[in-house]
């Protein structure tokens, strides 16, 4: 069910928000807000999200949030008559992935990433997640839309150079959205507009293509993220579903300082320790959950529990909490 001020937002009016308890609820507050798409629950549990949005001339600025999910925009949701638009997203939380035109990055807080609605896309989000969505036009970007439209699914840091620019503008906006008044649009929006149009293009349009080496592991780790439930998810696995030796797989790793093997291990015992401070899941055994994310020996579970994190078990069931404290690996070798 959805608990919203304004489950659509008409083309001119300022702002809206909205809140969804099931994945039916958020696919349409996604949909009237952005466009058709599908949502689909990643965890078990409760399911929760919400949507604030503003809008600035033919700008859409929202703040998105919720639990873990995969929001897909499939061929069949799209029609040749659907005004096309560039999506710019900055996350801020989370670990998450974009899919579009054949290639799948992985996301970082502070880090950019484009796509289009007027394609097929697909956005993963592992973990309780908040990202800034911004929306424009592509007819609004002149001779530059193709470009922009070309560089789909390449994740961009903001913590360096000039781009930090575009990620400090983001957020700035994504605050103002609660104080905003509804009302109609008027030239100060419209200016607001230009203005961001002008700096996603100045900043963006570089967006150099992906290596090869750099693409297949954000893959990769896309792949583990993606099967953590199965016991038979290994380096050996992995390689294989890849079509890569795993000399090679741990080579592509390498510059991210990412042992694969420990790093899988990593992943789903932060899914354990978040499943068991779930206090909708407080009625599901230990060894149960342990299974659900492909940790078939229990007998160890509390061991590895404390050793990475200092609480077994029953202490993070005690304490109904959990804070993560991961994140992906760096990009590139930081010396």
């Amino acid at each position: 069910m959805v608990a919203s001020r304004a489950t659509a937002l008409p083309a001119r009016h300022l702002t809206a928000a909205g809140e969804a308890d099931d994945r039916e609820g958020f696919a349409s507050l996604l949909g009237s807000t952005f466009a058709p798409v599908r949502v689909r629950p990643l965890a078990d549990g409760e399911f929760r999200s919400a949507l604030r949005c503003a809008v600035a001339g033919e700008v859409r600025v929202a703040v998105m949030s919720g639990s873990p999910c995969v929001v897909t925009r499939d061929a069949d949701l799209i029609r040749a008559s659907d005004p096309g638009f560039l999506t710019v997203v900055l996350h801020r939380s989370g670990r998450a992935a974009v899919a579009q035109d054949g290639r799948h990055c992985l996301l970082r807080p502070g880090d950019l990433v484009n796509y289009v609605t007027s394609r097929p896309y697909e956005l993963t989000f592992w973990e309780p997640y908040e990202t800034v969505v911004i929306t424009m036009p592509l007819a609004a970007l002149g001779s530059h839309a193709d470009t922009l439209a070309g560089r789909t699914a390449i994740a961009v840091g903001t913590d360096s150079g000039p781009r930090d620019v575009v990620g400090t503008l983001f957020e700035g906006l994504a605050a103002k959205i609660d104080v905003c008044t509804a009302g109609e649009a008027n030239c100060s929006k419209e200016y607001l507009a230009d203005a961001i149009v002008s700096l996603v293009i100045a900043e963006l349009v570089d967006i150099p293509p992906l290596g090869a080496g750099e693409d297949l592991a954000d893959r990769v780790l896309a792949h583990c993220l993606s099967h953590l439930a199965e016991p038979g998810l290994t380096v050996e696995s992995v390689a294989r579903a890849h079509g890569v030796s795993v000399r090679y797989l741990h080579k592509v790793l390498a510059p991210r300082a990412i042992t694969l093997s420990a790093w899988i291990r990593r992943q789903r015992l932060e899914r354990v320790r978040r499943d068991l401070a779930d206090e909708s899941l407080h009625g599901r055994t230990v060894s149960a959950i342990a299974s659900r994310w492909g940790m078939t020996d229990g007998g160890h579970l509390s061991r590895a529990l404390k050793a990475e994190f200092g609480m077994t078990a029953t202490e993070i069931r005690r304490a109904g909490r959990w804070d993560r404290v991961d994140v992906p690996g760096p990009r590139t070798a930081t010396g």
